[in-house]
């Protein structure tokens, strides 16, 4: 037998042992991952609430997922990709949820779907009252607390979604990437990532609040599954976990804290806004399009 045909065979070997490995540690986290969850979404669900301190337990239970599975297979905590990067790519995270929030909001209060319109008059007085201590509407008071959201809210969001991040994007979709092609990794984590949140809303106030859950269920799913390509894209072109932390930080601040509020809500606009409408969807899968494009054209696909 040739050197050659040696090499090839010591290859394929290597290969396949690689991919075996990979596979054990996304089985190993995937469970570790759901039974730590199970312990925080048991008590949010015994509740049918979402208090702030489960949150955080629920979303924290993929870091420590990792962590542990890191552990269990003897490899070293600091192979996670904890270098922060190009700045360009945290600004650029940091900004996008704002961007598409602008797309998928303005449409639903310029055409009034399902009777929402812009200027939450009670939200525009709690924010005064969160900044003042008086109960007036104030654009200029509206926009300090904008302000103050996107840079010191920032710090405790980002604490949060660095939790889920640190396994999702910090370990997840790495091993994926040893037995699956891009676009499948980002489908995948996506899918992944939908379904770890289908308890709370079925069990949970984390929903729209009215309609039919198995219908808002499969809705978010097709909101989050495309958003799976975006943050593997941001995570493997920067070579860290940290945009990923950023973008879902600046994605839960805005929807959930500032476009959602700041909209006077029809009978129908839990059908088109936040993460339970249908415009979610129709532009994730533009930006999955589109970043997946650019990961092609990099080399990254």
């Amino acid at each position: 037998m040739s050197d050659t045909t040696l090499k090839t065979l010591d290859a394929m070997t290597n290969a396949k042992v690689i991919k075996q490995s990979a596979w054990r540690a996304i089985g190993l986290f995937l469970l570790l991952t759901f039974m730590i969850t199970s312990i925080f979404g048991g008590m949010m669900g015994y509740q049918g609430a979402t208090p702030s301190i489960l949150v955080a337990g629920v979303m924290w239970s993929p870091g420590i997922a990792a962590l542990l599975t890191c552990v269990i297979i003897k490899r070293p905590i600091a192979s996670l990709p904890w270098g922060w990067g190009d700045w360009k790519w945290i600004r650029f995270a940091w900004c996008l949820p704002i961007l598409y929030g602008l797309m998928i909001y303005l449409p639903v209060w310029v055409f009034n779907l399902g009777g929402s319109t812009f200027g939450n008059i009670d939200t525009l007085k709690y924010w005064n009252k969160q900044l003042l201590g008086n109960d007036e509407a104030s654009v200029f008071v509206a926009i300090a607390f904008i302000a103050i959201i996107a840079s010191v809210g920032m710090v405790g969001s980002a604490a949060r979604a660095l939790g889920e991040e640190i396994g999702w994007r910090g370990f997840f979709i790495w091993e994926l990437k040893k037995v699956m092609p891009f676009w499948a990794v980002g489908l995948f984590s996506g899918t992944i990532w939908a379904i770890w949140h289908w308890p709370a809303i079925l069990f949970t106030d984390y929903n729209a609040g009215q309609g039919n859950f198995v219908i808002q269920m499969f809705i978010f799913t097709m909101a989050v599954l495309p958003q799976g390509i975006v943050y593997a894209y941001f995570t493997f072109k920067s070579n860290s976990l940290w945009p990923a932390v950023f973008l879902h930080a600046s994605h839960n601040l805005f929807i959930q804290r500032v476009f959602t509020p700041l909209t006077n809500k029809g009978e129908q606009s839990y059908f088109y806004i936040d993460e339970f409408g249908i415009v979610m969807p129709i532009l994730g899968c533009f930006m999955a399009l589109y970043f997946y494009y650019r990961a092609k054209k990099e080399g990254l696909a």
